[in-house]
């Protein structure tokens, strides 16, 4: 920034972690205007909107930490001592997660050890009222292990062969079947995962399934309600126990045999068909559930006031939600307030039907739990490959259960590039670091609980959001501010994710692409966490990098969920569809096919040289559609990368050439509802995900497989 003394909103800004200025992918340097500073510390809940405001704040600010005689936080390595820097002498007290205590006394540090886990760090309160008074100043201590577990720990898996592991990645709404209601379920799941055990795949990866909300109309998996909670559309109704004795249940299949048969058929998911149905007959076997005895009913009581309780609040808000709205914003007055008077009444004058809410819980867990089982004893060595979206709606229950936990009045989004020269808001809810450390992090570690304990890897969205995320001021109330980034705690966010993920047993992969802070990629891989290597951006210009080079801590990969498909990329189909729908401006598309056939050339020059190009291949003059011998080398070419993972789209390995998700578009696109061509049962036995497999599975992975089958329930 430029010279000179700074205002108190420049000091408090900074102080907040609000960057002063940052560079786009250009190169050119943006600085924060007055106006976003204000915004994004109202987002906060920091008083700025003046600079009597800001300067007062600031004071405030300063003399609480001036007051402070321990860190406010601090990141150890478990099981190694730490020394706590301590501003004056005083007895000290380390209360363990486990109820343990440490104790002594301390002069200028204090010398503690503490294992694996979050502790209190205590010291007792100055008798001058200083601080807080009386009351213990706490420092919170996240002792975790140096790295996340690595591929090599969880698969150990001999030298010979891929050091790594591979397998397929699709949207579970997509798994097509002769049983389900049109939307792929976690039984289809758990058929896909024995299906691709049987190729050698170590893992399968799907969107996320977070709760998505009852009340929500959203289809994408990227805008959940809640992230601890898991989608109960995906329940699969004719796995849940009772269903063979329910005549309401069957009734309903029966009765709408014909609606049934279509949206199985279908190209495109029928959510409508799945939700209509799946809905009546969910609500008739919890009718059946309600009245009946036994092991099942025991073991939902035991779980719904052990491990459930912790989504009690979920489950109210979504009784609350079909009364008064998706948008808790929108809701009256008092119920807008967690656990008000207001609340707590509607809950207990609703008590049925905040346990059918429960109720879904429990079955999507049981279900899910069930296919992940399934998956690793039909050999797969990771199995389930969870996704973690970046953030939630506004007006979701996670929302509303913390509010002070998530900014308000901002959402995450991306500055202007070339392809997005009025920059991106993605309308998700970040959450407020201010508001986050003052929980000690609960709702971020309950979010990656959810996600690792059904899952041998899990995504993290857009993880560079660990030091900084893009924040948009909404456009009403704003005053028109750009966009700013915010700071975030990434030394205590990087230990959180190797806490759990050490707990679990899991392998954490983060989507490292787009605008990556200096220095990023080294933290992570210094921390265990993999990166990605996307072919389609592995490149300079048009010349692409050779697989074998890429950084080992990734997951290889020839697209993503967000980028056209294998054969989809080769023949441009993308930028044609993006042209029809926002307008065909035909100099524009010439422009970008030709961009595309100069890369085409490039990546076919790539394959020429690595020995793999399909005879009568001209790499520079490639043909414009790809054929299955061209998908063939260029799958090759992918299983030579030096990562520690790849992955396969399974809309690749089936030829599609549409993408599931086109970025930008709502409705334009059927977003998140293209089918699969094959059902799950015959997924082993497709041509061509055999050939993909011989090219990725290593030799011992030809060994029989466990065929156990594991109902879901």
């Amino acid at each position: 920034m430029s010279g000179g003394a700074r205002s108190p909103l420049q000091s408090l800004s900074e102080a907040m972690g609000i960057l002063p200025e940052w560079h786009d992918l250009a190169g050119t340097l943006h600085v924060a205007t007055p106006e976003t500073q204000r915004a994004l510390l109202g987002a906060m809940g920091v008083a700025a909107q003046t600079d009597a405001e800001a300067a007062e704040s600031l004071a405030a600010l300063e003399a609480r930490r001036a007051a402070r005689r321990l860190p406010e936080e601090v990141v150890a390595i478990a099981g190694r001592e730490a020394c706590i820097p301590l501003r004056e002498p005083a007895p000290w007290r380390l209360e363990l997660e486990d109820g343990g205590i440490q104790s002594g006394q301390a002069d200028d540090t204090i010398v503690c050890t503490p294992p694996a886990g979050l502790h209190r760090l205590c010291i007792p309160g100055r008798p001058d009222g200083q601080g807080d008074g009386n009351a213990d100043e706490v420092c919170l201590v996240i002792a975790a292990p140096q790295q996340a577990p690595t591929i090599e720990e969880i698969l150990k898996r001999p030298s010979s062969g891929r050091p790594g592991g591979w397998g397929f990645t699709a949207g579970l709404y997509g798994l097509r079947s002769e049983r389900n209601l049109g939307v792929g379920d976690y039984r289809d799941l758990a058929t896909a995962a024995k299906q691709l055990a049987r190729l050698g795949a170590d893992f399968i990866g799907i969107n996320p399934v977070h709760a998505r909300g009852a009340a929500c109309d959203s289809i994408s998996p990227y805008t959940p309600s809640c992230r601890t909670a898991f989608e109960p559309r995906h329940i699969a109704v004719d796995a849940v126990l009772g269903f063979p004795h329910c005549d309401t249940a069957w009734a309903m299949l029966r009765d709408n045999a014909a609606r049934l048969a279509a949206a199985r058929g279908s190209a495109l998911v029928d959510y409508a068909t799945c939700d209509a149905i799946g809905g009546d007959m969910l609500r008739a076997l919890f009718a059946d559930f309600e009245r009946s005895a036994g092991p099942a009913v025991d073991s939902f009581v035991a779980w719904r006031s052990g491990p459930g309780q912790a989504l009690e609040w979920f489950a109210l808000f979504e009784a609350i939600s079909l009364s008064h709205g998706a948008d808790w914003r929108g809701w009256p007055e008092p119920l807008q307030h967690f656990g008000s008077p207001a609340v707590l009444a509607f809950a207990a004058a609703n008590g049925t039907e905040v346990r059918y809410h429960a109720w879904l819980q429990w079955l999507a867990q049981r279900q899910l739990g069930a296919a992940q089982t399934a998956a690793k004893d039909a050999g797969m060595g990771l199995g389930l490959y969870l996704d973690v979206a970046v953030g939630v709606r506004p007006g979701g229950a996670d929302t509303w259960s913390a509010p002070a936990c998530f900014a308000e009045g901002v959402s995450l989004g991306a500055p202007p590039d070339a392809f997005n020269p009025a920059g991106q808001n993605w309308a998700l809810a970040p959450f407020n670091p201010v508001g986050l450390r003052a929980a000690a992090y609960r709702p971020f570690t309950e979010m990656l609980r959810a996600a690792m304990t059904h899952a041998g890897i899990i995504r993290i969205d857009h993880i560079l959001g660990v030091r900084r995320s893009f924040w948009v001021p909404d456009a009403e109330g704003s005053g028109g501010a750009a966009g700013g980034y915010v700071a975030y705690p990434q030394e205590a966010l990087l230990a959180l994710i190797r806490l759990e993920a050490w707990r679990a047993g899991c392998v954490v992969v983060g989507e490292d692409l787009g605008s990556v802070p200096p220095g990023l990629r080294d933290h992570l891989a210094e921390a265990g966490l993999l990166g990605c290597a996307v072919m389609q951006f592995e490149k300079d210009g048009d010349r692409f990098h050779p697989p074998a080079g890429y950084r080992p801590a990734t997951l290889a990969s020839f697209g993503t969920h967000d980028t056209p498909t294998l054969r989809g990329w080769w023949a441009g189909w993308d930028i044609d569809r993006r042209h029809e729908i926002s307008g065909n401006d035909p100099a524009a598309r010439e422009t970008e096919h030709n961009e595309r056939a100069a890369a085409r050339a490039g990546l076919a020059r790539l394959l020429r040289d690595e020995g793999l190009a399909p005879a009568g291949l001209d790499p520079d003059a490639p043909p414009p559609i790809a054929d299955d011998a061209l998908a063939d080398a260029v799958h090759r070419l992918l299983a030579r990368a030096a990562s520690a993972l790849a992955a396969v789209q399974l809309d690749d390995a089936l030829g599609t050439v549409e993408q599931q998700n086109l970025p930008g578009t709502v409705n334009e696109h059927p977003n998140w509802r293209r089918r699969y061509p094959i059902s799950v049962d015959a997924l082993a036995g497709a041509a061509g995900l055999n050939a993909l497999a011989a090219l990725f599975a290593p030799p011992q992975s030809s060994a029989p497989r466990n065929e156990e089958t594991h109902p879901c329930l």
